[in-house]
């Protein structure tokens, strides 16, 4: 079996050098199953994946974790003996019915220092106790990496490398703080790119009982210096991204159980992405009525919209 963890040299991740060693039985069934999507993996990586990864695993990781989603599911790739070598490609090109979809992944770090950085975890021991959940600086990660990777795209449309008429998604993965948010009831992502705040729920006080539920209308992320708006898919410069995946699987977590893998679709996109493509696990279309937009996931049944 193809190995990623044979990678020698300098500025290697202390975590990738950790399951390098693999002193432990959880370490090494680790690293084996890591093993096994490069083996899916390789023949569509670039050259360069495998120096990447050992440098940046969990950056890494999400971009093959995506690609092995997609090969499973039936997904054609375009190899890496038809990648273009000089001047780059997105991560990733599906090639479908004579058309090709593009898609660039990223998965944000933490943040720089400060108030707006979703926190490392303190042990107890160390002196760690409860902590609020850290929702409005993850999603100003997520935010970030649409708006770096948006960048990209763009390049990639001037340069021609992608076309016109093709489909180009952003992949954005939050393992790195996965552990620290939950989206089981609402995908962290849909609150970052529509105007979705703090979930309510209504109390009738003569009767003690529940009247009414739903999410407040939000239509700025707050942060240190001047607002973020929350309205990339409403009224955003991102027309040219035809959607968002997102999901919290890491290199520690790779259940889509727990961490299941969602699209997002762009309702402004100029060039849509085909909704039910046997996928993803979640997936959201975002339609307006009478001035109103309703995002429905399109795979949930109907006891769970």
């Amino acid at each position: 079996m193809a190995t990623l963890f044979d990678v020698d040299g300098e500025n290697l991740h202390l975590g990738y050098k950790n399951l390098c060693r693999a002193e432990f039985a959880a370490e090494k069934e680790l690293v084996s199953q890591i093993d096994e999507l490069w083996t899916t993996y390789a023949p569509y990586a670039d050259p360069d994946f495998k120096d990447g990864f050992a440098r940046d695993p969990d950056g890494r990781f999400w971009e093959m974790y995506i690609g092995c989603s997609l090969l499973k599911a039936g997904k054609q790739l375009l190899p890496t003996s038809e990648r273009l070598l000089r001047g780059g490609q997105p991560d990733i090109c599906v090639l479908e019915g004579g058309k090709k979809l593009w898609i660039e992944a990223i998965a944000p770090d933490r943040g720089v220092p400060g108030p707006d950085r979703v926190t490392e975890l303190k042990p107890l021991n160390e002196g760690g106790g409860f902590a609020p959940v850290p929702v409005r600086q993850a999603q100003l990660r997520i935010t970030s990496a649409l708006w770096t990777k948006s960048n990209v795209i763009t390049r990639y449309l001037k340069e021609g490398v992608i076309g016109k008429d093709d489909v180009r998604m952003v992949a954005i993965g939050g393992g790195r703080f996965g552990v620290q948010i939950q989206d089981n009831r609402l995908p962290l992502v849909l609150s970052s790119v529509f105007p979705i705040g703090a979930e309510y729920v209504s109390i009738d006080r003569a009767t003690g009982e529940q009247v009414g539920q739903g999410f407040e209308t939000s239509l700025e992320i707050a942060r240190e210096g001047d607002p973020i708006p929350r309205t990339a898919f409403l009224d955003g410069p991102f027309g040219h991204i035809s959607g968002i995946i997102w999901s919290r699987v890491s290199i520690g977590n790779m259940s889509r159980d727990q961490r299941p893998l969602t699209l997002v679709h762009n309702p402004r996109a100029e060039i849509a992405m085909p909704q039910k493509w046997g996928v993803w696990d979640r997936e959201y279309v975002a339609v307006e009525a009478d001035g109103r937009w309703t995002a429905t996931d399109v795979l949930a049944g109907p006891e769970n919209p």
